[in-house]
């Protein structure tokens, strides 16, 4: 049985070690804090002792002896002073108590939030830096799931752990009293806990699989529902959407029933728990009386062990929750570990200038991994600064590739790519990326308005500049007839627009970049030809030392440019 938990076992320690790492100093505080109020815990229920000796006066026993002696030598000699003095201790005590309770409970939910942040935060900056071959493979469903429903998993473990360690101190400091006041209670608290751990480990195993299942039918939810959102206006159009709405509602179902029954598993435990504690309860009282325990020291242990029965409860609850949460954490290391670690690829300095001048594929070799054959096995091709270039050819011949390959998302399995003369790689590429644009067929466009949409990367132009590159693009009057012109906004992907317009705005964004190379793959497909053919001229006025690097099938796209390079079977064909 051991065995088989160990898995869960690394895994919770994993998180545990990741969470210390994130905490440092700030969770020792709170360490910290847990101690002290674990102490004035205990230091109250000890309080209680004197408060029933005085209540029972004829109960006897040493501890009576013992407090009447010390209240005396303060000075407190009748019962009703001696009485008071300690209930204004022990509620004092109390006071002080929830203030560093509170405190504590601040600095806990500060450390749960912050390191989900943390988490969600390095998923973003895997993403941001790792290699496009890694992200190619990521489905969008995954990374949707992962920061929304497994996030919000990891959050309950967090503060899983928090309770779980504050409930842990508070325990100690409870069995030490309670070791004062009578180790025979003790022993047999001590079965008790012996009993619950028996009883914990199957249903953390229980747990375990539920959570592994719940993230397993989740997934699969999220990715029904991502798919019938991407297919929605196609699935309206044939009336398809039942066999969506049927396969969430059957995913659905079976996560509830998964759910219906861990739910039942832990009521019978709870049940088991129940009546092992109270059969314990009972035999707790008959050995103290058998053995002679005094009433005091009896009533004293007894409120002990019901202060000791809630973080008992929780630390099981907690337990068998947290192994239900784990795989959340387990999702975002093995997401991490896809991204391969996301070792930045880029090492260039900042103060280093992004490479200018002709681009050249010197003997450039590429293959997809675990394609049977290459797109490109010796490509030579140059392309002079400030020329517009096409690039054409059928589907699967390369086109995407070498664009691929000339931003740096893939890099050659041999020969090179050269600026200027200067090799691309990970000591240029970021300062390469910086001085290009590209605008693909289906130009994407944020969920905000169109200003917010221009100046993505362009941050520090002005409305001026924006006009201007509306203009350019040809899509000044578009927008100046809209309701709140550079405010209006375009709704998700830019829906609120058609292609053409989107495509516009792509346009004037990428002029707004002011690159040295710009890359229009399928760009102005949308447009109707008189008006490519105007956006073309003014983008070139407006970039006259930019390189133009145009992929077309159109035969009137491909006359604008000052050459055409074709490709063909992943060769260089003119």
């Amino acid at each position: 049985m051991i065995r088989a938990m160990r898995p869960l076992l690394v895994e919770g320690w994993s998180l545990v070690a990741d969470f210390l790492r994130f905490g440092g100093r700030r969770l020792g505080a709170t360490v910290l804090l847990m101690i002290l109020g674990g102490f004035l815990e205990g230091v109250g229920l000890a309080l209680l002792i004197p408060v029933f000796s005085l209540l029972a006066p004829d109960s006897g026993g040493r501890w009576q002896r013992l407090i009447v002696e010390q209240l005396a030598a303060l000075g407190l000699d009748t019962r009703m002073e001696q009485l008071a003095a300690m209930l204004a201790a022990f509620c004092l005590l109390v006071v002080v108590r929830a203030v560093v309770l509170a405190r504590r409970d601040r600095m806990m939910s500060d450390l749960s939030l912050g390191f989900v942040d943390h988490r969600r935060l390095m998923v973003v900056r895997d993403l941001a830096r790792a290699r496009w071959s890694a992200l190619a493979r990521l489905r969008h469903a995954r990374i949707a799931h992962i920061l929304s429903s497994e996030i919000g998993r990891l959050s309950i473990a967090c503060s899983i752990l928090m309770h779980m360690m504050a409930a842990t101190i508070m325990l100690v400091t409870q069995a030490i009293l309670l070791l004062v006041l009578s180790p025979l209670v003790t022993g047999l608290m001590v079965v008790l806990a012996l009993l619950g751990l028996l009883l914990l480990i199957p249903l953390s195993r229980r747990a375990a699989i539920t959570g592994k299942s719940t993230a397993r039918f989740a997934f699969r939810i999220v990715g029904e529902a991502a798919q019938f959102m991407g297919g929605l206006k196609l699935a309206v159009a044939h009336d398809m959407a039942d066999p969506f709405v049927r396969q969430i509602e059957a995913e659905s179902a079976a996560l509830r029933a998964e759910q219906d029954a861990q739910q039942r598993f832990q009521s019978h435990v709870a049940i088991a728990s129940t009546s092992i504690a109270s059969l314990l309860g009972a035999g707790v009282i008959f050995a103290a009386v058998g053995f002679g325990v005094s009433t005091v020291t009896l009533l004293a242990a007894l409120v002990v062990l019901v202060r000791m029965s809630g973080p008992v409860r929780m630390l099981q609850l907690n337990v068998q929750q947290l192994f239900g949460v784990l795989p959340a954490f387990t999702a975002l290391r093995t997401l991490h570990d896809d991204l391969g670690g996301a070792a930045p690829l880029l090492t260039g300095s900042a103060a280093q200038e992004a490479p200018a001048g002709a681009i050249r594929f010197e003997s450039v070799a590429f293959r997809y991994p675990g394609a049977p054959q290459p797109v490109f096995t010796a490509l030579d091709l140059a392309i002079a600064p400030g020329e517009m270039v096409g690039l054409s050819g059928p589907s699967g011949t390369g086109k995407t590739s070498f664009v691929d390959l000339l931003t740096g998302l893939l890099e050659p399995d041999a020969g090179r790519i050269t600026i200027g003369g200067v090799p691309l790689g990970p000591a240029t590429l970021a300062h390469w990326r910086r001085r290009l644009a590209y605008v693909a067929q289906d130009s994407y466009l944020i969920n905000d308005s169109i200003r917010r949409n221009l100046t993505w990367g362009s941050e520090t132009r002005g409305d001026a500049d924006l006009w201007r590159a509306l203009e350019r693009a040809g899509a000044a009057a578009l927008v100046t007839a809209m309701p709140a012109g550079l405010d209006t906004p375009v709704d998700e992907r830019g829906a609120r627009l058609s292609g053409g317009e989107r495509q516009r705005i792509a346009l004037a964004r990428a002029i707004l970049r002011d690159p040295a190379l710009l890359i229009l793959d399928e760009a102005t497909n949308a447009i109707d030809v008189a008006t490519e053919q105007a956006v073309i001229a003014s983008i070139r006025q407006a970039l006259p030392r930019a390189t133009i690097l145009v992929i077309a099938h159109r035969d009137e796209t491909l006359a604008a440019c000052d050459r055409v390079i074709g490709l063909s079977d992943g060769q260089r064909e003119v």
